[in-house]
């Protein structure tokens, strides 16, 4: 019986310690985050973006609605600068965010008042009216972060 016992708790702590160190773990599944960037700051819009690709990397529904002068964060060509935090520019990041699930909204008004379609942005992103914008800000649930 002791044994018993012993091999139950050997089985139950590796267990245990096979939970706690899944790298495939997703502590933010289920969770839901709009990030509205408006800003075109190297390091405020890129701590928005950053926030973003790290979310969805750990399983948030991540939704990064890009607005005003920060649509050029979003443009297919064009020099950026470096977001020194990652070492990227503000494109790779969102790249990588999208690649990682998030979903990328550039607002349809400020894309239309440049002479932009979806042909100028990177591949996964939307030019999405305002509607679809306030959509995924009001789910009840989702929590909204602005830049």
């Amino acid at each position: 019986m002791k044994k018993l016992f012993l091999v139950f708790i050997m089985l139950s702590m590796t267990g245990l310690y096979a939970q706690g160190n899944n790298k495939n773990t997703k502590p933010l599944a289920g969770k839901k985050m709009v990030i509205v960037i408006s800003s075109d700051q190297n390091e405020k819009a890129g701590m928005g973006i950053t926030l973003g690709l790290s979310a969805s990397k750990k399983g948030a529904d991540v939704t990064i609605v890009l607005g005003a002068k920060a649509l050029k964060f979003a443009l297919k060509k064009g020099k950026q600068s470096i977001f020194l935090a990652k070492k990227l520019t503000h494109r790779e990041i969102l790249k990588k965010a999208i690649k990682n699930g998030a979903h990328l909204q550039v607002c349809y008004m400020c894309a239309k008042a440049l002479g932009l379609t979806d042909k100028n942005f990177i591949e996964g992103s939307h030019v999405v009216k305002s509607l679809k914008i306030f959509n995924k800000i009001y789910e009840s649930d989702a929590k909204v972060l602005s830049f």
